[in-house]
Parts: structure tokens; C-alpha cells; sequence
């Protein structure tokens, strides 16, 4: 705008120059070399005016042109980027049926063009791997590295993608790197959870539990059941490297609470029992008795290899006193008193039992009672009633 503003002022100056110095033009020499060239003054500003309007010209057509290219270039780099779009769009709704061949091309065809590269290589990474190619899916991962390495979307696709693969331990290991950074993250603190579980990695689970609860990953309910189950996988493994003696240390190190959950107790008593340290557990399991009633771990007793067998008995007694019409207690009193040889006291209890809970293997030990007492026939009759009890009823 300026320069044709200059134009036009230099116009109007020779029009209005020219008739004044139409009298008194006044004379140019330009002497290069062996050339000369002689003009008038006026002639000399004539062509510089000229002059200066074919350098505008031109100017203003190459600026047209060089407009020209770059508008066809942003054309032809749009009609890429658009076109790119559309494939990754396709490539990850192909993603999202299990297409995973026909979504890896198109991803990865459309990832240098894309808008979101990373994006791109992790579906690729993804199909790759579910295709079963776990090489080209590491080929992935890293071209998206190259595009940001410090994603928290590439780890945790590569978190995922190794759990998935049961590749446990590299899991961890990505995802432990990072919690320091995305300590309240869920994606990580469920990714941990499960990989934990599979790895029976127990003492770090529980250390994981707390957060887990904080940011509402788990219910109180779940927790509870996690929490008994790693710290009966931190007994098992304990027993298994240090015996019965390295167990009951780390009982005794427990918390009074732990101590009296019932489901911790079975689970010591059953460990214990496993390593001929019967003795010991029914020691524990006697002092959980005396304030609980659990139907689990009285059904324990007889299921332990005792040298005397009566303080069992009046343990068991003692529970009845306080509730008779407790099966499980009857059931476990009936087997103590068998092995002790008490046919009548054991066949009374296992009579109430059946009574209050109709269960096959009491039958079978009354069945057993019975024919030790001589009567078969009792005993013949009590195995129909058992065989009706354990076959499927007739629709």
C-alpha cells in the first residue's frame, strides 16, 4: 500500500514537474566503461518512475505466485491431515471390534500425518500384540516414546499391555516407577492390585491396601477379603521357607485383632497342621474357641492329629452348654467320641447333627457307628436315607 502510494505521489510530482521543466530540461551524461548515455532531466525521471512501476508489478506478481504455491501446499498437507484423521478414526473403531490386522495398517499408516501420533502407535502397539506379536508391539511402544516419552498414557499402555501378556514382574517394574510421580492414579493402583495377585506377591499388596481404600478402589468388603487372603498367601510362604517354628513366630507377631479373626486362625491351624505341628495349632485354636463359636474352626478339631484327644472333648462339651442346637459342634463332638470308642455318646451326637443339618458325611459316620454297634440294618437304612440326600433331586 505504501509503495503504491509512492507511485502515485511520484506521478503526480512529474505532472506537475513536467511543464515547469519543459523550458529548462537540463542534461544527464552517464558515462560506464567505453558507453555513454545523454539524456534530460526529465526523461531521466520519467524512467524512474517507469522503472519503479515494472518493480512493483513484478513484485506484487511474485508475491501472487509464491501465494499460489504455498495455498496448494497447505491443500495438499490438509488433504493428508484429513485423510489421516479419517484412517486413525477408522483404524480405532477396528480397535474396538477386534479387527486388529485391518486396525494396525490403518493406524500405523496414518500416524505421520496424525494429529496425535502417540495415539496412533499405541493402538498399533495394542493390535500388535493381540495379534500376538509381541516384538513389533515393543517397535510400538517405542516409535511412541519418540513422540513423548514421558506419556503416563504410553506407560500405561505398556503396563497394560504387559499384564496382559502375563509378563507380571516388567509390569510392576513400569508401574512402580510410576507411582512416585501418580501416587493416586487408579488405572496404576488397580494395575498394581492385579498383578500383585498374580504374583502372590503378597506383603506388598497389603502395603497397597490402605491406598487402594483411601481412593475408593476397594469396598470395606473387599478390602476385608483381600487383606485375609495376602495375609494367608505371608503365612503359606513363610511356612514353606522357615517350617512351623518360623510360622508361629510371625503369629505371635501379629496384631490382638488379627489374632482373633477366625479365617486367620483356620488358615494358621491348617498350615500348621500340614507341617505335624498339630499340637501347637490346637493350642491356638482352643484359646479362639473359648470366645468364639465359628463353625469353621470348630469343624477344625477333628481334622487334627492330637496324642489326647479329651480336653478336644470337653472343649467341645463346654460349647454345647452354651449352644445345643449347634451342628457343627455336635458333628465335631460325634467324630472326637468315635475315636475314643464312645459308639453311644458319638451316635447321640451325630443323631442331633443330622437332625439340625441333614449332611452326607455325617451320615457316613453315623453309618460307621452304627455297624460298630451291630446294627446293620440300621446301617443299611441310614446309607439309602445318605444316597437319597446326595443324588440330584428329579425335576
Amino acid at each position: 500500500m505504501i509503495k503504491l502510494l509512492l507511485l502515485v505521489a511520484a506521478l503526480i510530482a512529474g505532472i506537475v514537474a513536467g511543464p515547469m521543466l519543459a523550458g529548462n530540461q537540463g542534461y544527464v551524461l552517464i558515462s560506464v566503461a567505453n558507453q555513454t548515455l545523454e539524456m534530460s532531466i526529465t526523461t531521466l525521471i520519467l524512467l524512474v518512475i517507469v522503472l519503479f512501476g515494472l518493480f512493483f508489478l513484478l513484485e506484487t506478481l511474485l508475491k501472487r505466485l509464491l501465494s499460489l504455491s504455498s495455498s496448494t501446499r497447505g491443500w495438499l498437507s490438509g488433504r493428508k491431515t484429513r485423510n489421516a484423521r479419517r484412517q486413525t478414526a477408522d483404524g480405532l473403531v477396528k480397535v474396538i471390534e477386534g479387527d486388529w490386522k485391518h486396525a494396525e495398517k490403518l493406524v500405523v499408516k496414518a500416524a505421520k500425518y496424525s494429529d496425535a501420533p502417540l495415539l496412533n502407535y499405541l493402538a498399533a502397539a495394542e493390535a500388535a500384540q493381540s495379534q500376538g506379536d509381541t516384538s513389533q508391539r515393543d517397535e510400538y511402544l517405542r516409535l511412541a516414546a519418540e513422540v513423548d516419552s514421558q506419556s503416563l498414557a504410553l506407560a500405561l499402555t505398556r503396563a497394560k499391555l504387559l499384564c496382559r501378556q502375563e509378563q507380571y514382574e516388567q509390569a510392576v517394574a513400569t508401574l512402580q516407577d510410576l507411582r512416585h510421580e501418580h501416587s493416586r492414579n487408579p488405572v496404576v493402583l488397580n494395575l498394581l492390585k492385579a498383578c500383585y495377585l498374580k504374583l502372590e506377591d503378597w506383603k506388598p499388596l497389603l502395603a497397597l491396601l490402605p491406598h487402594l481404600e483411601k481412593q475408593g478402589l476397594v469396598d470395606e468388603a473387599e478390602a476385608d477379603q483381600l487383606r485375609i487372603k495376602a495375609e494367608c498367601g505371608v503365612m503359606s510362604h513363610i511356612t514353606q521357607q522357615h517350617g512351623s517354628d518360623g510360622l508361629m513366630g510371625h503369629w505371635n507377631s501379629l496384631s490382638r485383632k488379627d489374632k482373633q479373626r477366625p479365617e486367620l486362625i483356620a488358615c494358621f491351624v491348617k498350615l500348621m497342621s500340614s507341617h505335624s505341628a498339630d499340637s501347637e495349632a490346637y493350642t491356638v485354636l482352643r484359646d479362639a474357641l473359648k470366645k468364639s463359636n465359628d463353625d469353621d474352626l470348630i469343624e477344625l478339631v477333628p481334622a487334627l492329629n492330637l496324642a489326647d484327644y479329651h480336653p478336644a472333648i470337653v472343649r467341645l462339651q463346654d460349647l454345647l452348654r452354651y449352644d445345643s442346637s449347634n451342628p457343627s459342634t455336635h458333628s465335631a463332638l460325634g467324630q472326637l467320641l468315635m475315636r475314643e470308642g464312645k459308639w453311644e455318646e458319638a451316635k447321640a451326637h451325630f443323631e442331633k447333627a443330622i437332625e439340625l443339618r441333614p449332611n452326607v458325611e455325617d451320615y457316613g459316620h453315623l453309618v460307621e457307628v452304627l455297624e460298630k454297634l451291630n446294627d446293620s440294618q440300621g446301617a443299611a437304612d441310614l446309607s439309602r436315607q445318605a444316597l437319597t440326600l446326595a443324588l440330584p433331586a428329579k425335576s
